[in-house]
């Protein structure tokens, strides 16, 4: 008994759950409704008052709120008041959808007659993109909106004014132009988009070039470390037998082994060392750069002698 009275609570309780959710979305509906309603009698009023810009504005807040046939229709009539003959026709055509799809005929009807009438008065752009044009990955844009291939050729419907196309695509420099559609009502404008100029020239110059660089830094690093060693070798064959290194007051053994073996370390350390440093310059200094232009003659010879290493340096940067 006391198993059926918990599933009967916990059923109520699920109900009224249920009940209590679909009440706060209701309600939740009737305040976007209202919003709405009192968006669209401001800008009504902006409308009498001659504002009408900012009428605009409003009606765009009422339709993001509620999407209704009646302010989507008032929207495009605001359009049309300021110019914005296409963004009044797209509203129009919204508008006569929705209105088909609620069964509201003469909202429906009064939309139809504001799309024809705007037809013939609407400026649109064309986009010619030949096969030569069409790069891997090539976009194409009207203003901050992609135009996708399938709508290449196609009249698109633009607010009269100046109009910014664009094409851009991966490894290719980018390419604008402005059209001026404000010139003529009815007016249509081809837009003829060019093959992009490639850019991976440019950009394989710069990875060259970086690449040489690092190389000629790690190389003359190891390079200046090898001159160091050199330089250590040197010093330690040349007091291999001065009494100085001797402990004191005992007998320094002459070992000429030890010394040539110094010696020997320490020109092969430097002419390794001054070979090295010298390829790491060269690498650094003659590296690509991105404008493509030969600025740089180098000369560079590594020398060894009884006195110590040399490296010489000759060029022109």
């Amino acid at each position: 008994m006391s198993a059926c009275i918990k599933y009967v609570a916990v059923g109520f309780l699920a109900g009224a759950l249920l009940l209590s959710s679909k009440t706060a979305a209701a309600q939740g509906a009737s305040s976007r409704t209202g919003q709405a309603q009192g968006l669209v009698q401001q800008g009504q009023a902006l409308i009498e008052a001659g504002d009408v810009a900012a009428a605009c504005v409003k009606f765009e807040a009422a339709e993001t709120l509620e999407i209704s046939p009646v302010t989507l229709l008032r929207l495009g009539d605001c359009y049309q008041r300021v110019g914005r003959t296409a963004s009044a026709w797209h509203a129009f055509l919204e508008a006569q959808a929705l209105a088909q799809d609620g069964k509201k005929h003469e909202l429906a009807q009064r939309a139809a007659e504001r799309v024809a009438a705007l037809e013939p008065k609407l400026s649109r752009v064309v986009f010619v993109v030949p096969m030569t044009s069409r790069v891997p990955g090539l976009t194409v844009r009207l203003g901050a909106n992609t135009v996708p291939p399938n709508a290449w050729g196609t009249a698109i419907p633009v607010d009269p004014g100046v109009q910014r196309v664009s094409a851009a695509a991966k490894g290719y420099r980018a390419w604008s132009v402005e059209v001026d559609t404000s010139r003529g009502e009815g007016q249509r404008h081809a837009v003829n988009v060019p093959t992009l100029t490639p850019e991976s020239d440019k950009q394989s110059r710069v990875d060259r070039g970086r690449a040489y660089r690092t190389a000629g830094i790690v190389t003359g690093s190891v390079g200046l470390a090898g001159l160091g060693a050199g330089a250590v070798f040197s010093a330690l064959s040349r007091g291999a037998n001065e009494a100085s290194t001797c402990a004191k007051g005992a007998p320094c053994a002459q070992n000429p082994t030890n010394k040539a073996s110094l010696s020997d370390a320490a020109t092969v350390s430097f002419a390794l060392g001054g070979a090295l440093l010298a390829t790491g310059v060269t690498l650094f200094v003659v590296a690509p750069s991105a404008d493509n232009q030969e600025k740089h003659a180098l000369r560079v010879a590594a020398r060894y002698a009884s006195s110590g290493g040399r490296v010489q340096l000759e060029g022109v940067w």
